[in-house]
């Protein structure tokens, strides 16, 4: 884990880039925000959390490190004890969290606990959608007020460049940069259903609605159909190998 923290006093925002190793898009981000050495106006801690799994060029090195919280400092595993030591830097933060994906080229927010921080670190970001995700349990987001931000498909420069303007653009309206900013109202999702199965063909598209008795996805010699509407969130053909993704519902303007 590589921990750097910037401006003066005690910081009350993190930002967090590869939890998974295979997900580079946040830590590009920093590095060059980092490298015109911009004048800080309140204190951020900036971390780069699995240089194990970076190194390998693979999403973990032992479990997934965003199901090993809140880890143990003694675990078995690299990630267990790397989960316990992340959540000891970030207590007290709020954080924005940098991921990218297979599912989806744009990027938007998923949150754990809905609250004022929250919400205001979400409109921050000015992302046009924000997935409530409390019905899946175990991330970061659900150990910290924090945000994760999905910046487009993994490996791209397409997902740099938006993990980039959504880290300036945070930072400004947080305060943190005097930098031009804007403050979005996002559309509010919130995931009811995971799909699980193996080797299914996602023929549907992320945040598109799903009509009762649609297809959405398709195996050999087997189709799967909406029992109801639903919008598609990190669904894809390849992003899981147990899964096809969630189901939400769209509730509104946060």
């Amino acid at each position: 884990m590589r921990v750097r923290t910037v401006g003066d006093g005690t910081p009350e925002l993190a930002v967090v880039a590869c939890l998974h190793g295979d997900e580079p898009c946040g830590e590009t981000a920093i590095e060059r925000m980092l490298a015109e050495t911009p004048a800080f106006e309140r204190p951020v801690r900036f971390v780069v959390a699995n240089e194990e799994a970076i190194a390998a060029n693979a999403r973990y090195v032992d479990e997934d490190l965003n199901r090993a919280f809140p880890g143990d400092p003694n675990g078995a595993t690299h990630e267990s004890r790397l989960a316990a030591a992340l959540l000891s830097e970030l207590r007290d933060c709020a954080v924005l969290d940098f991921h990218s994906t297979r599912s989806h080229p744009d990027p938007f927010a998923l949150v754990s606990r809905l609250n004022d921080r929250t919400k205001r670190l979400v409109r921050a970001t000015d992302v046009g959608r924000v997935v409530d995700i409390s019905y899946v349990a175990g991330g970061l987001v659900d150990h910290v007020d924090g945000v994760a931000v999905e910046c487009g498909l993994r490996g791209t420069e397409r997902a740099a460049r938006n993990a980039e303007r959504v880290l300036r653009n945070a930072l400004g309206s947080m305060g943190a940069l005097d930098a031009l900013s804007e403050e979005g109202t996002p559309e509010l999702y919130r995931v009811f259903d995971a799909v699980m199965g193996r080797d299914y063909e996602f023929v549907g598209e992320n945040f598109v609605r799903v009509e009762e008795g649609a297809v959405f996805a398709r195996t050999v010699g087997e189709e799967l159909r909406a029992d109801r509407p639903f919008y598609p969130v990190l669904m894809s053909t390849d992003g899981y190998d147990e899964m096809v993704g969630f189901r939400a519902e769209r509730v509104g303007k946060l």
